[in-house]
């Protein structure tokens, strides 16, 4: 074999060499969502049902519909059968439940368009999400979750009703996409954990994928995050398990 060639041999196995260690380091920083027992002693890994409030007066989605900047904003969230689940994961099919929106022309609280907002089958004012599914993801040095349709790209996380005898706005709009929350303190064990909206990774459509994008403000408001039912008053975090 020439000398060229083992150099050529050499390299190669360098480069795959590094590869394969990189990709048991990736393998090996696995985030999971553990909780504190009462005394604070052991670290499990549960499933366990969310609760969240809203920290600020309101939660806001600004962007743009038919050329029309719009701020949807609510005073109320809930959150349906999310629930924390084995290896970092939130539970298939949990939704989002938004009350008392009210759709103005821009945030925070003007001038009021003569539509009201909902979602298909529920009240005026209320938009109830479709079914997502999310995950803990590292996003560059930053830990993230990751909320997004059950169904992928392929799905949407809302359709979104515009109505009123007087309103300009189209009546149907879907919003795309996927949505990154940013925790204050991922990693430490709280009872509540204060969550916003990851602008520099979210990216949200209304309308088809190919539309204008949701402004970097998409979310106006941040909401703490707690555990209930049988898991209420326990401390949980994200950690890093090997």
């Amino acid at each position: 074999m020439t000398r060229t060639k083992l150099g050529l041999l050499g390299l190669c196995t360098v480069v795959f060499g590094a590869m394969a260690i990189s990709a048991i380091g990736a393998q090996a920083a696995t985030y999971k969502w553990l909780i504190l027992n009462s005394s604070k002693t052991t670290a499990t890994e549960l499933k366990a049902p969310l609760t969240a409030k809203l920290e600020s007066t309101h939660l806001t989605l600004e962007g743009e519909v038919a050329g029309l900047n719009i701020a949807i904003t609510c005073t109320a969230l809930t959150l349906n059968n999310m629930n924390l689940e084995l290896n970092g994961k939130l539970t298939d099919g949990g939704k989002i439940v938004l009350t008392g929106c009210k759709v103005y022309k821009k945030a925070p609280l003007g001038e009021e368009y003569k539509c009201t907002v909902k979602t298909s089958g529920a009240a005026t004012g209320t938009v109830e999400t479709n079914e997502l599914k999310g995950e803990l993801e590292l996003v560059g040095s930053v830990l993230l979750t990751k909320i997004e349709p059950k169904a992928g790209l392929t799905g949407n996380f809302a359709t979104l009703r515009f109505e009123g005898a007087e309103c300009v706005l189209p009546e149907l709009n879907q919003l795309h996409g996927v949505l990154y929350l940013k925790d204050s303190n991922p990693t430490v064990h709280e009872l509540e954990h204060l969550v916003t909206e990851d602008v520099a990774s979210t990216a949200l459509y209304i309308g088809g994928h190919s539309t204008t994008q949701l402004n970097v403000t998409d979310f106006l408001g941040n909401a703490l995050i707690s555990l209930t039912g049988a898991h209420s008053g326990l401390h949980w975090a994200a950690q890093d398990t090997p």
